[in-house]
Order: structure tokens, then C-alpha cells, then sequence
């Protein structure tokens, strides 16, 4: 499948075999892989995390497809290469199982306690925000933001912070154009609501 058609969770944390016939001329290969140069790369096998903000692949090694095996040349400690989901998107990607990951445990154990955000990973576990969700930035949603002094409502986005009984906390990430009563950088309170048939995101009050 492409990297596009798949949603986050179904690939975070996962090792993920990248590959695409431009793939390789993403990154300076011979700054980063120890591999003979006769030997042409048909792809990256990537760990997928989320970086701050943003979805990445972080390259552990250069893959060459061999059959049903994939032939590893692994990447040098001396660089680290995280490739954005948003600049792969048309690449295609397996999950690979977890003997390919033995190898790597111990720089994927650094680069999760390096990331690691207890809060924000009660958040991402949430089904209910998955419509909601940027595709590239995971943490961020798109939340309502209503007002008595208003007619419309103004869609803002908002990254999410933590959760507590389903009242969630989140940044915002926009300056409305709107008086809400709030500013980009300032931290709100939203949560689930059903108008209709439909469930939508909405700013709660403050009180």
C-alpha cells in the first residue's frame, strides 16, 4: 500500500519497509549507509514515530529486495535521518515483522524515550478524534469553536495535550479571526459532541 492510504496508528511504532523507484534521492546516501557501490538501494527500512509534531520514518538502514528477504545495509550512528510522512507519501510500505527490529532495539529504545509524552499518548489513543486528525501532524485536530456573538462557528486547529474523563486539553495552534476570547498559543478545553448524526469537535467553556 502507500504511505497515504494508511492511517497513523496502523504505523506507529512499526518498522516500516519504505520503497520507491526516487526514495533514495531523498537523502545523501554515502554520508549515511556503509554499503558496497555496486549495490542499489531498492528502499529504507524506517522506524515511525512521531517527532514533536510531526509523522516521520526514521531511516535505520538501506534495503535491497531479494525475493521474499530483505537484504539490510545498515545506516551509520553518526547520522540521523528522518524522513517526513508528507515527503513519502507516494511511497509504498510494508510492516515488516519483528525480527528485523532486533538488530535496532536499542536505537529504537533511544528514540522512544527520547519522544516519549505520556499525556500526549492518551490522546493519540482516543479512536473518537481519529476523523479529526491531520494526516502529517497526528496530535493536531480540527476543533468549533461557537460563540454567542457569532452566527458561524470558525474551524481552528489544536494540538492535543492531554485527557482527563474525556475532556481533552490541547494548544491552539491559530489566531482566530474571531473574538473567542483566545489566542493562538493559549491552551483550551474541547471535546466530543453530537450535532445531528454527526460528532464534531468543540471548544468548551471555560467554566
Amino acid at each position: 500500500m502507500k504511505v497515504e492510504e494508511i492511517f497513523f496508528r496502523d504505523m506507529y511504532k512499526q518498522i516500516c519497509l519504505l520503497t520507491s523507484a526516487r526514495l533514495a534521492e531523498k537523502v545523501n546516501l554515502r554520508e549515511v549507509f556503509d554499503f558496497p557501490p555496486d549495490e542499489n538501494l531498492d528502499g529504507f527500512l524506517t522506524y515511525a514515530y512521531i517527532d514533536g509534531e510531526t509523522f516521520v520514518f526514521e531511516i535505520l538502514a538501506g534495503a535491497k529486495l531479494n525475493a521474499e528477504r530483505v537484504k539490510i545495509f545498515p545506516a551509520s550512528y553518526k547520522k540521523s535521518v528522518r524522513l517526513k510522512r508528507g515527503e513519502v507519501e507516494n511511497a509504498s510500505l510494508k510492516i515488516l515483522t519483528a525480527e528485523y527490529s532486533l538488530a535496532f532495539r536499542d536505537r529504537i529504545q533511544m528514540i522512544n524515550d527520547r519522544n516519549f509524552d505520556d499525556s500526549k499518548e492518551q490522546t493519540r489513543l482516543i479512536k473518537n478524534l481519529d476523523a479529526f486528525r491531520h494526516p502529517h501532524y497526528p496530535d493536531d485536530v480540527v476543533v468549533y469553536f461557537f460563540s454567542a456573538e457569532h452566527n458561524k462557528p470558525e474551524l481552528l486547529w489544536v494540538r492535543c495535550m492531554s485527557v482527563d474523563e474525556n475532556i481533552l486539553t490541547g494548544e491552539l495552534l491559530n489566531e482566530p479571526a474571531k473574538d473567542f476570547g483566545c489566542h493562538a498559543g493559549d491552551f483550551i478545553k474541547f471535546g466530543v459532541a453530537q450535532i445531528g448524526e454527526q460528532n464534531i469537535l468543540i471548544r468548551l467553556p471555560t467554566n
